[in-house]
């Protein structure tokens, strides 16, 4: 198991900050390919990271599953 990513947050809205969204989907493609030994989850998780990677830097994103799998993480 890796090490757990920190969850940053905007203060006003509670969405989950760029770049700790980037960590978790990072993290989330390693424990899908070597815990899960999922490919396909991993490979999703590795696009999403690139993907919010090479979009504009900063700002907030709100997503249901990345707070479910953040939320099954963290206990």
């Amino acid at each position: 198991m890796g090490r757990k990513p920190k969850i940053e947050r905007d203060p006003i809205s509670g969405g989950l900050m760029y770049e700790s969204a980037i960590e978790w989907y990072r993290f989330l493609a390693d424990e899908a390919l070597f815990e899960e030994g999922d490919a396909a989850k991993s490979d999703h998780y590795i696009s999403q990271a690139e993907a919010m990677s090479q979009g504009p830097q900063g700002g907030v994103i709100n997503s249901r599953v990345l707070e479910e799998e953040i939320k099954r993480w963290n206990g």
